[in-house]
């Protein structure tokens, strides 16, 4: 009954109301990046990035591979760097050793410098030889460039000039380690839609002393219908390192219609401002999937602090209101209204006369 409904509603409010509406772009604000320098070497390892777990005075090793993308044959090198936590979005830092980073000393290397030809991969094993010492988490950024190649000068980021890096993140367990999230916010981007995609930001602090990667899910309710979508939370187990906080975003897009990035010739158009520019699509196939009234998103997490499993829960209401079709299908009924009184009076003087 209620597919009847739904198709009655489309047929004669919702396909009469498009007429009367008019195509919106939407203007969301992104930052300005700049372009990386072509220098003609173009590198891709594999996995990025790597966990390791081990015990103090133990020995571990994680294999690494590259790939050269390249046209020629290239000499690399292998180099040893560490990252920290850049901004709230998941971007590591690349620095250099410094004084009293002993754990640069446990790695060694299958290979330090190797050739490898167009479209091959090469395999590096890594060897970590961790002190008896060790405790909580280490995190290192291994780096593939030339070979020869002048060391890279000012600040670093994950891909730096002329090279790649894999993550490794070594977590030697001792008792005494913490692990522990707070949820610091969890938020939607606006209070009030016309239209999807909503997006959640789940912003997460960990306060432990060794790096977390939680995973969970947002579900949103309708009133009484529960489950109307489910939405994976760091589907791509994201790390928090310690003493850091970390920003999930995901989005709700099954909707109709759905505002989505304005692309010519296959890539996004900016507005002056250099801002991202959104436009309506309209797949009438998906119809069915208007979205309108009041939802509730509950969240669930779930990390690991060593022992059992712990739980993080949240909860956001939001309103979706189409007021363009709303407003349309208002005017197609007053209308239809006006028509069928104008019918029923002359009906009226044709039986009855004046």
């Amino acid at each position: 009954m209620y597919n009847n409904f739904m198709k009655l509603f489309h047929t004669i409010f919702l396909l009469p109301a498009l007429t009367f509406i008019f195509g919106m772009n939407l203007v969301l604000p992104v930052s300005a990046q700049t372009p990386a320098e072509d220098t003609g070497l173009s590198l891709v390892t594999s996995p990025l990035p790597i966990n390791l777990i081990t015990e103090p005075g133990a020995t571990v090793s994680a294999q690494l591979k590259v790939k050269n993308g390249g046209t020629k044959t290239e000499r690399l090198k292998v180099g040893l760097m560490k990252f920290a936590a850049y901004g709230e979005e998941g971007k590591p830092k690349l620095l250099d050793r410094e004084k009293g980073d002993d754990f640069f000393d446990w790695v060694s290397f299958s290979e330090n410098s190797f050739e490898v030809a167009p479209n091959e991969w090469k395999t590096i094993t890594a060897t970590f030889k961790v002190s008896k010492t060790a405790a909580f988490g280490y995190y290192y950024a291994i780096t593939f460039s030339r070979a020869g190649e002048e060391k890279p000068t000012g600040p670093r980021q994950t891909a730096i000039v002329g090279a790649t890096a894999t993550l490794v993140l070594l977590e030697v367990r001792v008792p005494n380690a913490k692990r522990e999230v707070e949820v610091l916010e969890f938020s939607t981007d606006h209070k009030f839609y016309e239209f999807l995609p909503v997006v959640f930001s789940v912003k997460l602090r960990n306060k432990g002393n060794v790096h977390v990667a939680p995973r969970g899910n947002i579900f949103i309710d309708r009133g009484k219908t529960h489950d109307v979508a489910i939405l994976e939370i760091n589907p791509d187990k994201g790390n928090i390192l310690p003493s850091s906080n970390r920003i999930f975003e995901t989005k709700w897009i099954d909707g109709f219609p759905l505002y989505v990035e304005k692309t010519k010739d296959g890539k996004t158009v900016l507005d002056e401002k250099g801002n991202i520019v959104k436009t309506l699509k309209w797949d009438f196939s998906q119809a069915h999937k208007l979205r309108w009234g009041h939802y509730t998103a509950n969240m669930l997490l779930v990390y690991d602090d060593g022992k059992r499993d712990q739980t993080i829960e949240g909860q956001v209401s939001f309103w979706v209101v189409p007021w363009r079709l709303i407003g349309g299908g208002i005017v197609v009924v007053i209308f239809m209204l006006i028509g069928l009184q104008s019918t029923l009076k002359k009906l009226w003087h044709k039986i009855f006369g004046k």
